[in-house]
């Protein structure tokens, strides 16, 4: 993987624009790299030479929100750590994620009670979420079956 060091320094470094931790953004770019084979915690905390509970807090962060997954193998302890490609379009999960946040928009702007420029700007955004709320599950299926064609 050094090969790749600074690939995964450039790819995290736009996923830490996107909100995520140095730490988690550099280890899902690792194992985007690994592929199915994916990595043991211990080799992560070798790599990136960092601590223990870096590792550990970034994993925990990436699979409760559904981009990491694990398994064992042969009912050994260690676990092995990939990205689960499918996880990332469930669909379940994403129409969950625009309803929350479309919930958190709609409640601030009731609580602010401000008809102001920021509670138009609120209002825009939660529109764009209504529209994902609705339009995300026909692009899903025309995504699938698009890659059924592909296959």
């Amino acid at each position: 993987m050094d090969e790749h060091r600074e690939r995964i320094e450039e790819h995290s470094g736009a996923l830490e624009h996107m909100g995520m931790t140095p730490v988690a953004a550099r280890v899902f770019t690792y194992l985007l790299l690994q592929g199915k084979e994916g990595a043991v915690f211990e080799d992560l905390v070798g790599y990136f030479k960092v601590s223990k509970s870096a590792v550990s807090n970034a994993l925990k962060m990436l699979t409760a929100s559904g981009m990491v997954s694990y398994r064992t193998v042969g009912g050994k302890r260690r676990r092995f750590f990939y990205v689960n490609m499918r996880n990332l379009f469930n669909e379940k999960e994403m129409t969950s994620r625009y309803q929350q946040f479309f919930g958190i928009l709609d409640d601030v702007r009731k609580a602010r009670g401000v008809q102001d420029q920021f509670d138009k700007e609120l209002n825009e955004v939660a529109v764009l979420y209504k529209m994902l709320l609705v339009e995300f599950p026909i692009i899903l299926e025309r995504w699938k079956r698009t890659i059924e064609l592909d296959s």
